[in-house]
């Protein structure tokens, strides 16, 4: 069924996409791909107002933004929410892309960047330490941000997680390396952010040793229990609900697969 879609394809949409600009911080060559547009590129499955969105290219400045736009360059239109995820997955998949004849160059010129995404799959693991560390910076800026969305679209699991928890941090980080993310969880809301949370302890801190310690454990080579014991992994705060969360990472990641 194509509502067992739904949830991945939102995930994907309003977590994933938005780290194109995280892609053109990080690859100054593929930022200057685009420093001159003024475009807009939307995606948007039919007949579905929650899964639509557009990226804002301005003077080279991207912008993420949830919702239509009205007169979009390039409109990708997907029959149904699984196309969409198979889009995103790399699998085959064959929207309709309105704007394509009037705006060749703008559909060819989006690929890149597009395809820049695809180091978020599990499947995708790069060689270089370089590609490693920005595998690393996405993932995490997505799952903290796949969180928040996840109790937002009514996820039962994640739903009872949060709910009634008190004013909690959840955080994430890597040593010595200046990356960090967050996810703040208030009586049933959540919140990404980026950097470390200062306003108040983390309830749960997952501290990475480094950044090839949490791209392994990250990419699923080495599991927790592993990277805890061998110093790969410290844990502060709440065991237990540092497992709870994690088991719900691991359901993210699984969608995505």
């Amino acid at each position: 069924m194509q509502n067992d879609k739904k949830l991945p394809a939102t995930l994907l949409m309003k977590a994933a996409l938005p780290q194109t600009k995280v892609l053109l911080e990080e690859k100054p060559a593929l930022a200057r791909k685009y420093r001159k547009w003024n475009r807009v590129i939307q995606f948007q499955v039919k007949d579905d107002p929650d899964l639509a969105c557009h990226l804002a290219f301005e003077k080279g400045n991207l912008e993420f933004v949830e919702g239509r736009h009205r007169s979009p360059h390039v409109d990708f239109i997907f029959k149904d929410a699984g196309d969409f995820v198979n889009l995103m997955a790399g699998k085959p998949a064959l929207p309709k892309i309105k704007g394509a004849l009037r705006h060749p160059r703008t559909l060819v010129g989006f690929l890149p960047l597009m395809l820049g995404l695809t180091i978020l799959l599990p499947s995708n693991i790069p060689k270089t330490p370089k590609k490693r560390a920005l595998k690393v910076k996405l993932m995490l800026y997505f799952v903290s941000l796949a969180l928040s969305k996840l109790n937002q679209a009514g996820d039962e699991e994640m739903v009872n997680f949060t709910k009634g928890m008190p004013d909690r941090i959840f955080q994430w980080s890597v040593d010595g390396g200046g990356l960090a993310v967050y996810l703040r969880v208030k009586r049933g809301k959540t919140k990404a952010g980026k950097g470390h949370y200062t306003k108040k302890r983390p309830f749960v801190h997952m501290r990475f040793a480094s950044t090839e310690s949490a791209f392994q454990i990250l990419t699923g080579q080495v599991d927790n229990v592993t990277a805890i014991k061998d110093g790969m992994l410290v844990v502060e705060g709440s065991p237990e609900h540092g497992k709870d969360i994690t088991s719900i990472m691991r359901r993210i990641e699984s969608m995505i697969a």
